[in-house]
């Protein structure tokens, strides 16, 4: 029968989950898998036997599993459910895949090590979803060097894993686990989180391609901003003045030993709260938090004037949390790249926010000058020697006015 339909042969399950004949034969003989009345199979076996093969690969033997399917303890028939389409293996190879888009394959081996986690052979079967990856790729790859794709495919890569396994967590720790705590078996309560993911799951992708819009509006905007800017000072007519970004770095002070008296939940329930905390202020002062250090945080702000008073606010609210916190400001034009900020602003505020004391924001001199806002009142705390820059840097002590 023709795949298409949506049913398959036997052999065809073989050849779109990759699994030897022979091993799908065992998975028959043992009844967990089971073909219908005409005899076919259809998507969701494909996945029942890539996971069973991952397992007994694993040691976890597929007798074993269909014992305790036989049992009553194990149910596989929720991947079923839509949310369990992952793409399936195709006949074209890669090399294959790569003379048809015109794609040297150099390019798709460097690129997939990073975007499919797999070292890429030309024999290598191809998946479902593969052409549209490499396509993009082998667009940008007209524009841009390998290295550059293969660091931007890192990002995406890691950003949306640790969205996967964030998903994964909620399924198995509060979803699960909750069903089990009710008093359902564990194969119970996977099938009924299963019927909850058929519901969750297009609302869940729908919800990242949003917010991945919504950050890209934001990002983009800002990068057609500045170009604009740049180009109104090559103006004959008109000639802008640079502001360049602002960098702040804060931490909470005597958080390891805290977390060494009290036990590391205490230190995530600081660190959670210290978010929190962060996320409302810098939000308040169009701020955009760029990563978080566990008990700190990397803040970009636009203006100097908008970081000095959210750091104040930030290190202000701290101690409600349970411990004072430290940062420092500091501006200047830096480099963009993967998602982070490269340049000697960003390395100047991560050393004079290590240089404050408890419960002190310290700034730079070029923060003073551009921060232009009468709120705000600074003392020089006198020149500093900071790990990393040759010549010792003038520092300042900020303070809300009054």
């Amino acid at each position: 029968m023709d795949g298409a339909t949506g049913r398959y042969t036997c052999d065809e399950l073989v050849e779109r989950s990759g699994a030897d004949a022979g091993f799908v034969d065992r998975l028959l003989e043992l009844g967990v898998l089971a073909p219908a009345e005409d005899g076919t199979f259809g998507p969701g076996d494909v996945q029942r036997v890539r996971l069973v093969e991952a397992c007994d690969r694993a040691g976890l033997r597929a007798e074993a599993i269909a014992e305790a399917i036989g049992a009553g303890r194990l149910h596989l028939g929720f991947m079923d459910s839509p949310q369990y389409r992952w793409s399936e293996l195709r006949t074209e190879t890669f090399g294959e895949l790569a003379d048809r888009l015109g794609i040297p394959f150099e390019v798709i081996r460097q690129s997939g090590a990073v975007l499919v986690n797999r070292h890429l052979t030309p024999e290598d079967r191809t998946r479902e979803d593969d052409e549209a990856i490499f396509t993009i790729i082998g667009l940008v790859a007209t524009m841009a060097d390998l290295d550059a794709l293969v660091r931007i495919g890192r990002v995406y890569v890691d950003g949306l894993r640790r969205v996967a396994e964030a998903e994964s967590e909620l399924f198995q720790t509060y979803i699960i686990g909750g069903l089990m705590q009710a008093g359902t078996t564990y194969g119970e309560a996977l099938a009924q989180s299963a019927a909850m993911g058929a519901q969750m799951t297009p609302l869940m992708e729908q919800m990242v391609l949003t917010l991945y819009r919504r950050q890209q509006e934001r990002g983009w905007t800002e990068g057609i901003v500045e170009g604009i800017e740049r180009a109104l000072e090559t103006s004959d007519s008109q000639a802008m003045s640079t502001r360049p970004p602002a960098f702040v770095f804060i931490d909470l002070a005597g958080y390891t030993a805290l977390t060494e008296e009290q036990g590391d939940a205490a230190g995530a329930r600081l660190a959670r709260e210290m978010n929190a905390m962060v996320e409302r202020i810098v939000a308040d002062h169009a701020g955009t938090p760029v990563k978080w250090l566990g008990d700190g945080v990397m803040i970009r702000f636009q203006h100097a004037g908008q970081a000095v008073r959210a750091t104040l606010a930030m290190v202000a609210a701290a101690p409600a949390i349970g411990l004072p916190a430290h940062a420092g400001v500091a501006a200047g034009p830096v480099v963009m790249q993967d998602g982070d900020y490269f340049g000697r602003a960003v390395n100047l505020a991560s050393r004079i926010a290590g240089a404050a004391t408890a419960g002190q924001t310290l700034v730079t001199g070029a923060v003073v000058e551009l921060a232009d806002d009468p709120g705000l009142r600074f003392r020089e705390v006198g020149p500093l020697d900071l790990k990393g820059f040759a010549d010792r840097v003038g520092v300042f002590e900020a303070r809300a006015a009054g």
